[in-house]
Formats: structure tokens, sequence, C-alpha cells
């Protein structure tokens, strides 16, 4: 790749290090290969999360990294390919999935819809705050649905959810990874601080003392379900994405899927929340046969916001990629 082009590379991969992941683990490594243009994609052991004991939201967040690359790359005149390890190796640091490789945009490669991604991806972010209830446009259901979602009503969704979240409150598991990645400082690197979470004074005083009791009763977690199960009723829709397998590629495939869902509903005016403790706890299995899907593995609601949301921080890019 020519020296002019050395900025724009710098520049997507700055663009991806906002990508989204479970609890901001930002999980994702670049080990730079022989080749300047190109790095081996790793995913990184040290931030798996506890209750992430399959992988299942660390290799999503790594396909909705490399996504947010790619268009965070068509972005910035360029194009990046990804060459799926076969197989996939496993050593005590990580998990290599693959080869992302720079090269010179071709403009054909995305597509119309790729470039109106590419153009909006720097604007996703997840937004916590209540949503409208009225329905989401006929327009935006038909590429979500394109995407391979399955949209349900989220009245529906709700008593699942308030299962899950006494669930989740009594799992020593979840709170656990609450309490390594909850961030009261909102300059953190990583993890989740209070103010991207929207939580109001009362609602960080109630989070400290969850993670100092380390697992509620039954009776106090149906109380703090009861803050999930109110967001999820204030929602457009609850969408759902599956997968056919939870083989590592196909998760990675499934996270890509995920991030062009997410950029899709901001480029459209709305808003997405994920609803994770529902896939985090036994009601998984309540939600694959509600929705009527092979296997779900995200969920989130969806709507138009009444309120801005904060940014989550990031790690620098020397946190990320590794010079050969």
């Amino acid at each position: 790749m020519s020296p002019k082009a050395e900025p724009s590379k710098t520049e997507a991969l700055l663009a991806a290090l906002r990508a989204p992941s479970a609890h901001n683990a930002q999980p994702w490594r670049l080990v730079q290969m022989k080749d300047d243009d190109a790095f081996a994609l790793r995913y990184a052991l040290a931030d798996k999360l506890d209750a992430d004991p399959d992988d299942r939201d660390a290799l999503l967040a790594m396909g909705a990294f490399y996504e947010t690359l790619s268009l965070s790359a068509a972005a910035n005149g360029m194009a990046v390919s990804f060459a799926p390890a076969v197989p996939v190796t496993v050593d005590d640091e990580g998990m290599t999935l693959g080869v992302v490789s720079f090269g010179p945009a071709t403009g054909g490669e995305a597509g119309v819809a790729g470039q109106a991604l590419a153009a909006s991806v720097g604007g996703r972010i997840t937004n916590r705050t209540p949503y409208q209830r009225g329905p989401l446009a006929a327009s935006l259901r038909d590429e979500l649905v394109g995407l391979g979602c399955t949209l349900l009503e989220p009245a529906r969704v709700a008593p699942l959810v308030s299962k899950a979240s006494v669930m989740a409150w009594r799992d020593e598991r979840f709170v656990a990874d609450l309490r390594q990645w909850t961030r009261f400082d909102d300059s953190a690197p990583d993890g989740l601080t209070c103010a991207c979470l929207n939580l109001s004074r009362l609602d960080r005083a109630a989070l400290r003392f969850a993670l100092w009791r380390g697992r509620l009763p039954r009776w106090l977690a149906w109380v703090y379900a009861q803050r999930d199960v109110r967001l999820t009723k204030a929602s457009s829709a609850v969408a759902v994405l599956s997968v056919a397998d939870r083989d590592p590629m196909t998760l990675f495939d499934c996270g890509r899927r995920l991030l062009r869902s997410w950029v899709t509903i901001m480029a459209s005016g709305h808003a997405y929340h994920p609803i994770s403790i529902v896939i985090d706890q036994p009601t998984a299995a309540d939600l694959t046969r509600l929705a009527s899907v092979g296997d779900a593995v995200a969920i989130f609601r969806v709507g138009v916001p009444t309120g801005p949301a904060v940014k989550s921080n990031r790690r620098p890019l020397s946190a990320v990629v590794t010079p050969r």
C-alpha cells in the first residue's frame, strides 16, 4: 500500500475501536504480520466474561469489530478482506480467527447499501433511554428482517425479561461480571460507565449495593428487574438474531449481521439497546421457542429514543494493535 494510504488505514483502525462488545470488554486484538497491510485477528481471553462460558458474546463482538472495520475502511476509501483460519486456533492467550487485509477500494465491493452503512457507522451508539412505543416504519422492519432479525412485540417479551433479570441478579457469576466491568469513573477506557448506562444517582446507589451484596434475594431481584421490564415495554419492537450452530465462524458472521442491524437502525433515526440478560440465562431456550428460531444468540429492543446517549470509552489503538 502506498504511503499516502497509511493515514486512511490508521483512521479506519481508530474508527473500528468504536465497535460494540458485551460489557465494553473490547476483546479484539490485531497482530501485524510480515505484510504491513495484514493482521491476525485474535480474541483475547484476558477479556473473557465469566457469564459467557461458550464465548458467544465475545465471538459476536469479534464479528461486529470486523464489520465496523470493514465499513470504516470503506468510508475512508479503502477495503478490507477477511480470510478465516481453518481451523480456528486457540492458545493460552487467545483465539486466532483469521487474517484481516487492507487493500484499495474497487468501488463495487460494498454496493449502494454498504456505502450507506459506511457513511453511518461512525454514528452508532447504544441508547439506554426509554423509547417511543409507536410501530416501526415498514421499510426499517423489512431491512431488519432482511438481515435475519425476527421482530417481536415488546409486551410478549417483557415477562421473559423479568424472569431473566431476576435470575441474573441471583446469579453470582453475573454479578461478578458486573463488579469486574462496571466503572464508576466515567473516564475509564473500558468497561461500562454509569454515564453510558444512563444511571441516575439512585440507580448508581442501587448498583453499588448489588455489587457489594454479590447475590440478591428473590424479592429484591424482582425489584431490580423492573427497570429492565420498563425499558423493554418502552420500545417499538424487540429483535432477535439466531444461528444454526455455535461454530466460531457462525457466531462471527452473526456478529457482522448484528452490527449492520444496529447501524441500519441508527441511520433510520431509531435507536437500539441489547437485552442480553435473556440470552445469558436459561431463558435463552424460552426466547428461542417464543421467536420460533433455530438458536437465539442476540436480542435487542428498537424504537425512537426519548433522550440522548453517552458514548462509552475505548482503549487506545496501541492497546489493540501489536506490531510484528
